[in-house]
């Protein structure tokens, strides 16, 4: 048999991007990242070290690719970005407080197949979503994948996929966290 190469686990790693610098006169697509985001995405890396990653991509967004800059330094991982990988797109909605807000994505998520938040519905977004991820495990199809995105697109997906309520996990993956799952998608956990 010789000596094998180890071989870590195959896993999904979606890493929700790291608490923007908000600016309400701007679209959240160009929100950067803030210090305690960086900080944050900095600590996230090194807990995710253990699953030894090998590829790391992101949405185009900028806190989003803020994130996984932070988190390509701590690994040493190399960084592509996919549009596909954006949050559900919102550029004309405006800017709510907290509680319509959270009342808006829990309609979004009752109501996936109607506009209810900005300018695409929760289905669109999962779909795009979904085919940005199929294409990101395609072009790396050994070892773990760290996808760095957006809390709505990573709980849509992950409502269908994984056979969860989509708003909870929303509400329960904080900025800078990471959903990690299993290669057959039986199995997933929190890092924070």
């Amino acid at each position: 048999m010789g000596n094998q190469a180890h071989r870590p686990p195959r896993r999904l790693i979606l890493v929700k991007h790291g608490q923007p610098k908000i600016d309400p006169d701007a679209a959240p697509t160009t929100w950067p990242l803030s210090d305690e985001g960086r900080a944050a995405a900095t600590a996230l890396a090194g807990k995710l070290d253990r699953f030894e990653p090998v590829a790391l991509a992101s949405s185009s967004e900028l806190k989003a690719v803020q994130t996984a800059q932070a988190i390509a330094a701590v690994l040493g991982l190399p960084l592509s970005q996919d549009a596909g990988l954006g949050e559900q797109r919102n550029e004309t909605g405006g800017f709510h407080d907290q509680q319509v807000f959270e009342a808006l994505v829990a309609r979004m998520f009752d109501e996936p197949h109607h506009l209810v938040l900005g300018e695409e519905t929760g289905e669109a977004a999962r779909r795009r979503f979904a085919d940005a991820l199929d294409r990101q495990m395609a072009a790396h199809p050994d070892g773990t994948l760290v996808v760095v995105a957006h809390g709505r697109v990573i709980s849509l997906w992950a409502a269908q996929v994984l056979g969860v309520d989509a708003m909870p996990l929303w509400k329960h993956l904080g900025l800078a966290t990471a959903l990690v799952i299993s290669a057959d998608r039986d199995d997933f956990e929190i890092v924070a």
